[in-house]
């Protein structure tokens, strides 16, 4: 049985290198001036055949017992910033006594974490010298990712519950058991280096990323932001677009509204509230938008159905197996208040409330029975 278990457990190692590939057989990034294709571990699209080129910035991070690290910027052809970068050297152990951590750390242009690559020469490494598999590195890029992560709130020796210098020579020589809040997030062994990396991404230089980007910051830059896929790049450019601005992109911003997350919807919905009701026709992609968008900001659109026009409000008539009871409820008040309903709308109210699969029928048969 132990021989069969062992088997086992070597299969299963041996199907999980077939899956993320050799631990050791990726490119080393640190002395890059170039980059042609898309760091190893990326949150953003990366645009085929996308060349960057990198330049110094005035912005360093300090590193203990190592000292400053440059913070680098990588631009496109046209000049324009893209990327953060810095190539990291620092200890990752509690008693000083280990191998330094090599890492390219990548940000936005906001400031957030963006990605890494690994160092070739230097591979991440656990307890005993035992070196990162590629399950660990997609592990520590999900830790990340995770800007408010539980490793933001507690002091390294808070994450273990006895905390004891290890004798032991090698990487992460912090000893006792890492807790259970932790413990899922982290990669095992390594709980040190974790702690180490996730501080230098999503420390104090994330505000000084970001005042160097707003340094010099274009139209341009907004409208590359606002067509990207990234939620805090279109969040940010809707934030500092003028309302020429937003006349100007409003294609992109209507389609934003109906496949970006729900902040993003909800922001664009409150800051073209004059336009409900000074260019109704305008406004049609986003009543086309209804059965395709969340409930709260279903909600918020539906506050301007007085403004819609009559081929919105009857449109609407048909759909109203996507509302909530409230919902309903609010687009028949509106109708309430109209001098008169068409024939197409009152086909669409008793379809629906002729029909034995709707729960809030009951709702219109009662409107249809006090407007007869």
């Amino acid at each position: 049985m132990r021989r069969l278990a062992l088997g086992i457990l070597l299969l299963l190692t041996h199907l999980c290198e077939a899956q993320f590939g050799s631990a050791v057989a990726f490119p080393n990034s640190s002395k890059k001036t170039v980059l042609d294709k898309s760091p190893e571990f990326f949150v953003l699209n990366w645009k085929q055949g996308t060349i960057l080129n990198r330049s110094e910035t005035p912005m360093e991070i300090i590193v203990d017992s190592v000292g400053a690290q440059k913070v680098n910027i990588f631009r496109d052809n046209s000049d324009a910033p893209v990327l953060y970068s810095s190539n990291i050297i620092t200890p990752v152990c509690a008693d000083g006594d280990c191998r330094l951590m090599h890492i390219t750390l990548y940000w936005t242009l906001l400031g957030d974490y963006a990605g890494f690559d690994r160092s070739s020469e230097e591979p991440l490494t656990k307890h005993d010298h035992d070196e990162f598999l590629f399950s660990d590195y997609w592990k520590l890029h999900e830790l990340l990712k995770d800007h408010n992560s539980i490793l933001k709130r507690r002091a390294i020796d808070e994450l273990v519950t006895k905390p004891k210098p290890s004798t032991i020579e090698g990487v992460d020589a912090l000893s006792g058991a890492t807790i259970k809040e932790v413990k899922e997030s982290v990669v095992s062994g390594a709980l040190y280096s974790c702690y180490v990396a996730w501080h230098l991404v999503h420390g104090d230089i994330k505000d000084q990323i970001k005042a160097f980007t707003v340094a010099q910051q274009t139209e341009q830059m907004w409208i590359r932001m606002l067509n990207s896929e990234h939620t805090n790049y279109q969040m940010y450019a809707l934030e500092n677009l003028t309302k020429n601005q937003y006349d100007t992109n409003f294609s992109r911003i209507s389609t934003l509204f109906k496949s970006g997350i729900p902040l993003v919807r909800s922001y664009i919905i409150k800051n073209l509230a004059d336009s409900f009701s000074k260019e109704p026709n305008k406004m049609q992609p986003f009543w086309d938008a209804l059965p395709y968008i969340d409930i709260n900001t279903r909600s918020l659109l539906l506050q301007h159905i007085d403004t819609a026009s009559e081929a919105t409000v009857t449109s609407i008539s048909g759909q109203l197996s996507v509302l909530t009871k409230n919902q309903i409820r609010d687009f028949l008040s509106h109708l309430e208040n109209e001098t008169k309903i068409s024939s197409e709308i009152l086909k669409n109210l008793r379809a629906f409330a002729d029909s034995s699969k709707e729960k809030n029928s009951y709702l219109v048969v009662q409107f249809l029975e006090d407007n007869s």
